[in-house]
């Protein structure tokens, strides 16, 4: 039974891992687009 979690609870993991690293990157163009619009009018 032990055997069958693991392979789950990798995957959980690794499914949060993936979605967090995508936040964080779609946050840092984000935030990165709105920089560079702000000082090009300026």
């Amino acid at each position: 039974m032990l055997l069958n979690l693991i392979p789950s609870i990798l995957a959980t993991t690794s499914a949060m891992r993936t979605a967090s690293l995508r936040g964080q990157a779609i946050a840092a163009a984000g935030y990165y687009f709105g920089y560079w619009f702000s000082h090009r009018r300026a």
